[in-house]
């Protein structure tokens, strides 16, 4: 599937990397305040805009929905560039707040994952993404890395890190996967079995 679609949510979020935002630009409807704050202009805005204090500006798609419906504003913008052939998304402001939308968020990601698309979330200093029969490179940074069985239960190897894992089976009743450490260049997280849930904690 086709290129890369940023997608700017609506959790608190002071400041975004920028340098992050690639290909198709999707404000998901208080993301658009967040995407003009920071000088950028969205290629599309979706929503109900129930959130959103800036107005829509001109020559920008907008796709406007009913604050009555079954998707997020985040699935909604989630399914537009799919629609736009998007094949990995990224999804910014979309981590802290509401602890219910931040779990939607996660959950989209595995909606994604069963589609066959690339997803990842962030927030502020910190990313989530879902595995599922591959391995992760993860360059060293200074924070914690944390890897939890999304599912029943996950097969799951971590190398370069303060505590190692070798073929172990992380169960979703016990959370023996918080707070890791890289300790090597780059560590390693392959997921053998299952679905991890990988997140990333910057201090």
């Amino acid at each position: 599937m086709g290129g890369i679609c940023s997608i700017i949510c609506g959790a608190p979020c002071a400041e975004f990397d920028k340098e992050l935002i690639e290909g198709l630009v999707i404000a998901a409807d208080r993301g658009l305040d967040y995407a003009l704050r920071a000088g950028i202009t969205p290629d599309i805005a979706v929503g109900d805009f129930d959130s959103a204090e800036s107005s829509v500006p001109s020559g920008i798609e907008c796709v406007k929905v009913s604050p009555i419906k079954d998707d997020t504003d985040a699935m909604l913008a989630a399914d537009t560039a799919i629609e736009r052939g998007c094949g990995e998304l990224r999804f910014f402001c979309a981590l802290g707040g509401r602890l219910d939308h931040s779990f939607a968020n996660i959950q989209i990601l595995h909606n994604l994952l069963e589609r066959g698309i690339r997803g990842k979330i962030y927030g502020a200093g910190e990313s989530a993404y879902l595995l599922r029969g591959e391995t992760a490179e993860i360059a060293r940074y200074d924070g914690y890395l944390s890897v939890f069985s999304y599912g029943e239960s996950a097969v799951v190897s971590e190398s370069g890190v303060k505590y190692p894992l070798d073929r172990h089976r992380l169960t979703n009743s016990f959370p023996l996967g918080v707070s890791n450490e890289i300790t090597a260049p780059t560590a390693l997280i392959t997921v053998h079995e299952g679905t991890a849930l990988i997140m990333e904690i910057r201090k």
